[in-house]
């Protein structure tokens, strides 16, 4: 670390609003064995604990969570539901600003918004913006979450350490994120999924003892030689549905009796799958199959109400954090502007309202109309009437 390794030791405040910061972090070894229940727990305990809290050990159970396939394609679904809308620059009166609108319409904006939305999951983002020698922002990246204590305000250089640097004496380059709660959905997904994982493992056992029948082989004799060889022909047999063997050795195939006790796994793995749908979506058939349309249309309304929290939530975020940083950076964004969604409605029904505006004896600027209709406008002098000859 550079000059700010003072701060990262001792919690030093540095007064100059404008002094930069690099990050440099002990990147702390990641296990690759699989995490248990009791890894949970020993993680919950040092995340909860009110004296020294630690938080690498559950965001390692997070990293372990989110291997299951299924828990990640619903936490993308939602926050894909959110960054992918088109955000604007709007006035107090909510009119598009198209040109400082540009302002935002960058890699690392979306970026930006996409950590954001992840701590509706790990609980808490810490975002490093990466500017170049004109202060404009090329970059942004996630500040590893093992190494944030948010209850402390500080980032730790390694995740043992006591004392960090204080994140909030740096507004114009780190900016916190915290959806609804520093703790993340996937504390309750994680141990549903080392259960369903165990599914996994168990069927695959099950699959090995019983999904090939079984093949004895009945000898005439006791020669050990003789099982060893045959032992051997029936071990290079495979899968083959053939086989030579001795007119002494009589070869039984014995197939398996219980051929539905998968269903035991493939019901758990299933029952995971739905607990964690509902949980980040609040119901399940939006990702897996429904019934009824007017059952289908009630989930979508959940998820809607969910999609739209999060929208509100996101939406202060940015207009409360990072709007002023980039306007201390020197981005043409006045303080009645904001970012908001971009409200497309249909052109026809806008039409028919801008008529009624006009009949109620109001006209409509040049501006409003190029922006609201993509089109450029220009007036033409009215023409005389034409005279009839006599």
């Amino acid at each position: 670390m550079d000059t700010q390794d003072n701060a990262m030791q001792n919690n030093v405040e540095l007064s100059s609003k404008n002094q930069g910061v690099m990050l440099d972090l002990v990147r702390n070894t990641h296990s690759v064995f699989r995490r248990e229940i009791d890894d949970w727990k020993l993680a919950r305990l040092e995340r909860n604990n009110p004296d020294r809290p630690r938080t690498h050990l559950m965001q390692e159970m997070y990293q372990d969570a989110m291997l299951d396939t299924h828990l990640t394609a619903v936490t993308e679904n939602r926050i894909l539901r959110i960054i992918n809308k088109h955000f604007v620059i709007v006035d107090d009166k909510g009119i598009t600003n198209p040109e400082k609108s540009q302002l935002i319409e960058k890699e690392w904006f979306f970026d930006a918004l996409k950590f954001a939305m992840e701590s509706v999951f790990y609980g808490y983002s810490l975002l490093h913006f990466i500017k170049d020698e004109n202060n404009d922002i090329v970059d942004v990246k996630s500040i590893p979450r093992g190494h944030i204590i948010p209850e402390r305000g500080i980032v730790i250089k390694n995740v043992h350490d006591e004392k960090g640097l204080l994140y909030n004496k740096f507004p114009d380059d780190l900016l916190f994120s915290s959806m609804y709660d520093t703790i993340g959905l996937l504390e309750k997904s994680a141990p549903m999924t080392i259960l369903k994982r165990h599914s996994w493992a168990s069927w695959d056992e099950f699959e090995q003892v019983f999904g090939m029948p079984i093949r004895i082989a009945k000898l005439g004799t006791m020669s050990d030689t003789v099982k060893k060889e045959v032992a051997g022909w029936l071990k290079t047999m495979g899968t083959a549905s053939y086989g030579i063997f001795p007119q002494f050795a009589d070869i039984e195939i014995k197939e398996a009796n219980n051929r539905d006790a998968f269903n035991v796994f493939l019901k758990k793995i299933e029952a995971v799958d739905s607990q964690n749908s509902i949980l980040i979506n609040g119901q399940t058939m939006t990702t897996q199959d429904g019934s009824s349309h007017s059952q289908a249309n009630v989930h979508q309304k959940t998820q809607d109400e969910i999609t739209n929290a999060d929208l509100k939530k996101l939406i202060f975020w940015i207009n409360g954090k990072l709007l002023p940083m980039l306007r201390r950076l020197g981005y043409d964004i006045s303080e009645n502007e904001r970012v908001d969604v971009e409200r497309i409605t249909d052109p026809i029904e806008k039409m028919k309202t801008d008529e009624k505006i006009m009949q109620n004896g109001y006209r409509l600027k040049t501006d409003y109309l190029e922006r609201v209709y993509g089109v450029e406008i220009e007036s033409v002098e009215p023409k005389e009437p034409v005279k009839e000859k006599k």
